[in-house]
């Protein structure tokens, strides 16, 4: 019998994946080479098109630089911290470029502030607000603790009363080997994925979560760093609108996730996208200069990390579906 989640706040599309890097036009022009991300909108992201901006809950004064394209169903966004107060200094001083929120969108403006409201007083505060074009609002809300990752709440602005400039400036096609058109899913790496499974149910709504035990022989023929391994995982997925949320959590063996979780902590990870040939994309990013960091199979599946970071910022996963899964526990 399913049941219903006693959140208060219920996110029911994941529509925004937000990246803090140092050199936004660097970073869309790798994205438009490497993987044929793109065309990006540039925006500055500062008064007068944004505006009632606040700074944990303080008027504040910030200007960054953000990059925005379409990823299949999801914005994908660059930030670039420019002066004043912004979270993005802080977030590179903790953790390095990469990774930083995901968003969800509400009905109306009024909605955004009535959710900031309502997380608050569950005691979850509010990071950075502000208003933007004719009637758009966003509110990145923290809830790295219980959930691992900063959640943006936000009501897309109809007219944002200029034009940005885009890059590439003209109609061209990306030179990408490898085109990534759609973000398949987000994963966080976390220490405990039941404790963490329960805290998206019930803080915002996110299941039903399907919990696998990741071992041999359903998850086989693993390569880390181009020796074979043996590590065995606890991973849960669950559907928010179009994208899937990934939490993978390291029980055994030398493998990624110890790596991220010894030099991060838990939190936002790696960006997937779908192939229907695992060995061709390999060897093309391979012979692009991205080393594979993590490889195997999940049933008649298989999946591959690359170590995309220094370029793209985030670690980007091809994944070759299975047709069958490795059994599964569902919560609730």
């Amino acid at each position: 019998m399913s049941q219903v989640s006693p959140a208060k706040v219920k996110a029911s599309q994941l529509v925004c994946v937000f990246l803090v890097v140092k050199d936004a036009q660097k970073t869309m022009e790798n994205y438009w080479n490497i993987l044929g991300i793109g065309p990006w909108d540039i925006l500055s992201w500062e008064a007068p098109t944004v505006y009632d901006y606040r700074y944990h809950g303080k008027p504040a004064q910030g200007r960054a630089k953000v990059a925005k394209t379409d990823v299949g169903p999801v914005l994908f966004e660059l930030g670039e911290h420019l002066d004043g107060d912004t979270p993005y200094p802080e977030f590179l001083m903790k953790h390095g470029e990469g990774l930083q929120h995901l968003g969800f969108t509400v009905q109306n403006l009024e909605d955004v502030d009535k959710t900031a409201e309502i997380l608050a007083k569950e005691g979850y505060p509010s990071l950075v607000s502000g208003r933007y074009g004719d009637n758009g609002a966003y509110n990145y809300i923290d809830m790295t603790q219980p959930l691992h990752a900063i959640w943006e709440t936000y009501h897309m602005a109809d007219n944002m009363g200029v034009k940005p400039p885009r890059y590439p400036d003209t109609v061209q096609t990306s030179p990408a080997k490898v085109k990534v058109n759609s973000i398949q899913q987000v994963g966080i790496v976390v220490k405990d994925v039941w404790k963490t499974v329960e805290n998206y149910w019930n803080i915002l709504g996110i299941g039903p979560w399907d919990v696998y035990e990741a071992v041999p022989p359903t998850f086989h023929d693993v390569i880390y760093r181009g020796k074979p391994g043996n590590p065995t995982m606890r991973i849960a997925f669950a559907t928010v609108g179009q994208v899937q949320i990934g939490l993978l959590q390291s029980i055994s063996g030398d493998n990624i996730c110890s790596d991220f979780i010894a030099e991060h902590g838990e939190g936002l990870f790696y960006l997937q996208f779908l192939v229907d040939d695992i060995n061709e994309t390999t060897r093309i990013m391979n012979k692009e200069g991205f080393a594979t960091l993590m490889s195997g199979g999940f049933s008649d599946g298989a999946f591959a990390f690359y170590d995309t970071a220094r370029s793209l910022k985030a670690i980007w996963v091809a994944l070759q579906p299975a047709k069958m899964w490795l059994p599964m526990i569902r919560y609730p």
